[in-house]
């Protein structure tokens, strides 16, 4: 525990105050001593310097020491009406004449009540400081009579005719006012402690953090945000928050509004900043305002390594344009193009059937763009209701809708940040989902839904589509404006029918890599490369992978179409291209239809409807010829 500087007005009541307090004195805990009453200013100066946790004094000596103060506190042993009156009985033990009681004026008020109760001649003088003290002694026209007042008093009188006797105060006040001084300072170590840990919490979080009053003064501030906001300390202290922070929304400082947290984004010195103002009730019905100040780049540095966590959770391209399989000279040059197209910022718009590998160019073009090293966001924009599907591109915040977590949400763009999003079946979105797009694309910045602040974003588009744009523009089914942004780079995938030489070569690469075995390595039927060049593929390369997958599970058998489902990839069109008028058949021919239907795998259910009868009488049919 720090030392306590006990004050006395002279050096005759050191000794007699070191005896009440001698436990004190000796453990060094309390130093008894006088000061320079002249200059008080330079002695507390002195005091706190010699390294005292706090200083007791009394009267005019408190008065002034606790003028000077500003670090270290200076306590006051009060003179109590009770230790004059047990000086007076002293002193009127041995002295039968007029008494004088020279008091500090604010000590004088409380015991001139008192005078009327003693039976002796008794006088209060009052004074304000050591001229007024003098001045009072000065006056005293009686002689040889005695005068009870500060130590001080026998310092500042030339009258050798009046008996000093100096105020003191009782064994039981001198003790009460040490231990209250010990309590002080116990709580003021304890209350060191808890500012110390506060600070060091303060000063090495990441944000930035300033309290502001009712009348927008700072209050507070922390290092980070004095770093974030370019300002010192000083400067920031007690200026108007409106200034610090320009164009800052008034609004929830309202009645209506103060109990609700406040979220905004702001530039200032080309730095994006983000701010949240909580408000919390300081002292009885005083409010204050904490704001948390952001760099919104650390956030997304941030929200980029987590990003890249998820990454590794399906966030990522996997694919290369060396893993796209070909011998076709239009999609080697279409390749080429692509790899161009990956050096430049600009969106790209991918039209290509169904199975024709639009995500695999996408991916490609990721990879081998700048933005390699950041995520890669891929979703169907036709698998997702119009809700849905705008909860999971912008996000959402605590509350937006029924079911949103509590938490909140990050869209699928946020998840994006520094990489690319791939909208898939671009064609399939609804018109009121497209202008928020646009906005998205022209601004790169999102609002999350239930939010009213927007987020940066730094994103390239890649979109996909299996109908053509410009159909659907005609057709006021798609935004020409959003087209426009999303055509920057256009690229057109050829359907594999178109390309009958990727093939075969598909077909090979997709069963080695079942068989792990090279694709040179794989060898097939004559026939069977026929079968699979005169097959139409309307579910292109995807259905090539299908149907590797089976020549694998079957050995290699098609006896009966497992491989190649002519009858299933066009069970489709039976309805309209399939009508057979039983009444001009045999019932040989009739048989012969049937079973080639069923050997092509077409389900019952199709064959009844293409052949225009019931499925019960189809069944009868099929009964009859068992």
């Amino acid at each position: 525990m720090e030392k306590i500087a006990y004050i006395v007005p002279s050096e005759n009541m050191i000794p007699v105050v070191e005896e009440i307090l001698a436990s004190d004195v000796a453990s060094g805990s309390v130093v008894v001593q006088t000061v320079d009453v002249y200059h008080s200013a330079a002695e507390y100066r002195r005091l706190v310097a010699d390294g005292y946790g706090v200083i007791i004094a009394r009267g005019g000596i408190y008065t002034d020491l606790a003028a000077a103060a500003d670090s270290v506190h200076v306590m006051e042993e009060k003179i109590r009406t009770s230790d004059i009156l047990y000086m007076l009985t002293s002193v009127r033990e041995t002295y039968r004449g007029k008494i004088y009681v020279v008091l500090r004026e604010h000590v004088a008020k409380k015991f001139e009540g008192t005078v009327s109760l003693f039976d002796f001649p008794l006088e209060v003088k009052r004074y304000t400081d050591l001229e007024s003290l003098k001045e009072q002694l000065e006056t005293i026209p009686e002689r040889e009579v005695v005068v009870l007042s500060s130590g001080v008093a026998s310092m500042v009188c030339d009258r050798d005719d009046l008996t000093m006797v100096e105020l003191m105060n009782r064994d039981t006040t001198i003790r009460e006012t040490v231990r209250v001084a010990k309590e002080f300072l116990t709580q003021l170590a304890d209350s060191a402690k808890r500012v110390n840990v506060l600070e060091s919490i303060l000063n090495n979080v990441d944000e930035g953090l300033l309290i502001f009053d009712g009348d927008y003064r700072i209050q507070e501030v922390n290092s980070k945000a004095e770093e974030l906001l370019s300002q010192s300390a000083e400067k920031l202290l007690a200026a108007d928050v409106r200034t610090v922070i320009p164009t800052m929304p008034a609004r929830r400082m309202d009645h209506s509004c103060e109990s609700a947290p406040r979220s905004f984004v702001r530039k200032l010195n080309r730095t994006t900043l983000s701010f949240t103002i909580h408000p919390f009730q300081f002292y009885k019905a005083e409010k204050r305002y904490l704001t948390t100040v952001q760099d919104v780049t650390k956030i997304q540095e941030l929200e980029h390594t987590i990003r890249m966590k998820l990454a590794q959770k399906g966030l990522v391209a996997s694919y290369h344009f060396d893993d796209i399989k070909t011998e076709d000279a239009a999609m080697k040059t279409l390749i080429e193009r692509a790899g161009t197209i990956a050096d430049f910022e600009g969106s790209v718009l991918i039209y290509g059937d169904n199975g024709t590998g639009k995500e695999l160019f996408a991916q490609s073009i990721h990879n081998a763009s700048r933005r390699k090293e950041g995520p890669f966001v891929a979703v169907n924009c036709a698998a997702l209701s119009e809700s849905l599907l705008e909860s999971e591109l912008f996000g959402y915040v605590s509350g937006a809708f029924t079911g949103a977590r509590s938490e909140g949400k990050a869209g699928l763009f946020e998840l994006a940040h520094q990489g690319t999003i791939f909208l898939d079946e671009i064609n399939s979105m609804p018109l009121g989902l497209q202008a928020k797009i646009l906005r998205v694309i022209e601004q790169q910045e999102v609002m999350r839904v239930g939010s009213d602040y927007v987020i940066p974003l730094d994103v390239r588009f890649i979109a996909a589509s299996n109908r053509n744009l410009t159909k659907s523009i005609r057709e006021n089914q798609f935004r020409k404006d959003l087209y426009f942004r999303l055509n920057t780079f256009e690229l057109n995938i050829p359907p594999i029918k178109e390309r009958k030489g990727d093939i075969v070569l598909l077909f090979k690469y997709y069963l080695a890599e079942l068989r792990g075995e090279r694709a040179e390595d794989v060898l097939l039927d004559p026939f069977f490369e026929e079968e699979l060049l005169t097959h139409d593929w309307l579910g292109n390369v995807r259905e090539i992978k299908s149907a590797a997958l089976r020549y694998h599970a079957f050995d290699g058998d098609n006896s009966c179409g497992e491989v190649i489902q002519n009858g299933q990839a066009d069970a489709g069109l039976v309805d309209e291209n399939l009508k057979i008028d039983l009444g001009q058949l045999n019932k040989v021919v009739e048989t012969m239809v049937i079973e080639s239907l069923l050997a092509k795998g077409i389900s019952k259910n199709d064959i009844a409807k293409a052949l225009g009868i019931s499925r019960q009488a189809l069944y009868k049919k099929l009964h009859k010829e068992e």
